[in-house]
C-alpha cells in the first residue's frame, strides 16, 4: 500500500463506503423478506389463492422474477463481502496488493474497481458455457417455406410435434369459448387432429387388414368421407352406378344358367 498516497487511499476508502451503503440499502428496502432473503409468502406477494397447476403460464412470470431476484441478491452479497474485505485490508495496510503475484495494483485500476485483488492480466475470466440442451438432438426447427428445406424437415419432431404430443392430455380451453369456427367438441380443439404424418398416403388412414394381411377392408368413418370429398385416389377403378348395373346383369345371367 506504500505506492498509494494518503489522499488516494482516502478517495478509495470513500468509494468503498459509498458502495457498501448502496448494497446495504438494497437489502433494507423490502421489510417483508426473511433472513434468507426470500419473500415470506408467495400467496401474499402474487395474490394467487392457490399454486395448483391448471395452466402452463399461471405462475411463469412470478417464478422467473423470483429466480432473478435471488440471483441479484446472491451477486450483491458477494460484492458486499468483497467490499468489507477491502475495507479490512485498508485497516491492515495490505490494500492494493495482488493476492496472486504480490505486485502493487495501479491506482487507476483501483479507481475503476476499488475492491479488486488482481492485476488486469491476473483477473480470472468467466468461462462462457457452450452447453446446449439435450432436447436439441431430436427437436429440429419448424419447416418454413417450400422446396428442399420443407422436404428435409417433413415428419421430424419439432416444436409443433412437441405441442401435439402433450395436447392429447387436454388443454385449458372449451368448445364454447373457442375462437375457432367449426368446433363442436374437445377433439376439434386439437391442432394436430387432421395430421397424417404417420401415413404415406391418405388411403392408409382407413384401409385395414388383419394380422395375417388378409381380410382387407375399409374402416368407415370421417377419414373416408374426407377422402371422398377431396376426390383423392385413382377413380379409374372406382365402381360407379353403371358398373353396378353391369355386375347385376352378369349375376342374373349366371343364375339363369
Amino acid at each position: 500500500m506504500k505506492h498509494l498516497t494518503k489522499s488516494q487511499i482516502e478517495e478509495l476508502k470513500n468509494s468503498l463506503l459509498e458502495e457498501k451503503e448502496g448494497l446495504e440499502r438494497h437489502f433494507e428496502v423490502d421489510k417483508d423478506r426473511t433472513e434468507d432473503g426470500q419473500i415470506e409468502s408467495e400467496r401474499m406477494s402474487t395474490g394467487e389463492l392457490t399454486a395448483v397447476d391448471n395452466h402452463p403460464a399461471d405462475l411463469g412470470t412470478e417464478t422467473f422474477e423470483r429466480g432473478r431476484d435471488l440471483a441479484i441478491d446472491d451477486q450483491m452479497n458477494d460484492t458486499l463481502d468483497q467490499v468489507n474485505a477491502a475495507l479490512e485490508r485498508i485497516e491492515n495496510g495490505t490494500y492494493g496488493i495482488s493476492e496472486i503475484s504480490g505486485k502493487e495494483i495501479p491506482f487507476e485500476r483501483l479507481q475503476a474497481l476499488p475492491f479488486t485483488t488482481y492485476l488486469v492480466d491476473e483477473s480470472p475470466h468467466d468461462n462462457v458455457s457452450d452447453y446446449r440442451p439435450v432436447e436439441e438432438d431430436i427437436i429440429t426447427p419448424a419447416a418454413k417455406g417450400s422446396g428442399e428445406n420443407r422436404q428435409q424437415n417433413t415428419g421430424r419432431f419439432d416444436d409443433a410435434g412437441a405441442w401435439q404430443a402433450v395436447e392429447d392430455y387436454g388443454v385449458a380451453d372449451s368448445p364454447a369459448l373457442s375462437a375457432q369456427r367449426e368446433v363442436h367438441n374437445y377433439n376439434d380443439l386439437a391442432e394436430g387432429r387432421d395430421s397424417n404424418d404417420n401415413f404415406t398416403e391418405s388411403v392408409e388412414t382407413f384401409a385395414a387388414n388383419d394380422i395375417d394381411g388378409s381380410n382387407q377392408h375399409v374402416e368407415q368413418g370421417e377419414a373416408v368421407e374426407v377422402y371422398e370429398e377431396k376426390g383423392e385416389g385413382d377413380t379409374e377403378l372406382q365402381i360407379n352406378e353403371a358398373d353396378e348395373e353391369v355386375n347385376a346383369d352378369v349375376e342374373k345371367a349366371d343364375h339363369r344358367r
